[in-house]
């Protein structure tokens, strides 16, 4: 990077840094995840092509930022809605939901299923797709914490998700 382009960047970031975190923290509770998003802004704005050349780079900024956080807020509520759905198949009288036996036996057979795909594949793809499904982490950080590509991450989450496809038998009710 040029060092005119870094010193673009530097005031650029000086000058909209702290009301990009006031404004995602409007979207979020987490102080230090609004702090996150607004360098991933960042980041995403001085990755683009001609990025001191944006007529409106702050108009840009922000858009980016908001595109960022709503993936964010979406990605919430899927793993939401899985580990709700994880939680109610291990115990189905929760939330006041009173399954019938055979649909809790189906459940419990359903999450050994599922267990059981787990254990059968390779101990990395397992783990990155645990670490990544349990424990909320990015593919990003999974590289790392394995010591392998992000791409080889992709492909073990496509691995383990296909695997899991054929060894356990959904029940479509």
């Amino acid at each position: 990077m040029k060092e005119s382009s870094n010193n673009y960047f530097q005031l650029f970031f000086q000058q909209n840094y702290d009301s990009l975190v006031h404004f995602l923290s409007s979207k979020f509770t987490d102080y230090e995840e609004a702090q996150d998003l607004a360098q991933d802004a960042f980041y995403n704005v001085m990755k683009a092509k001609n990025a001191e050349e944006l007529e409106h780079a702050r108009a840009y900024l922000f858009q980016t930022a908001s595109n960022l956080a709503l993936n964010r807020i979406r990605k919430k509520k899927r793993q939401d809605l899985y580990q709700r759905s994880v939680a109610l198949a291990a115990n189905p009288e929760q939330d006041g939901i009173i399954a019938s036996p055979e649909r809790a036996a189906a459940a419990r057979q359903q999450l050994q299923q599922v267990e059981k795909a787990l254990n059968s594949l390779p101990k990395k793809c397992r783990r990155a797709f645990l670490l990544h499904r349990s424990g909320q982490m990015t593919y990003r950080q999974i590289a790392a914490e394995l010591g392998v590509s992000v791409s080889t991450v992709e492909k073990y989450m496509i691995k383990a998700l296909d695997h899991c496809r054929k060894k356990v038998q959904w029940d479509s009710n």
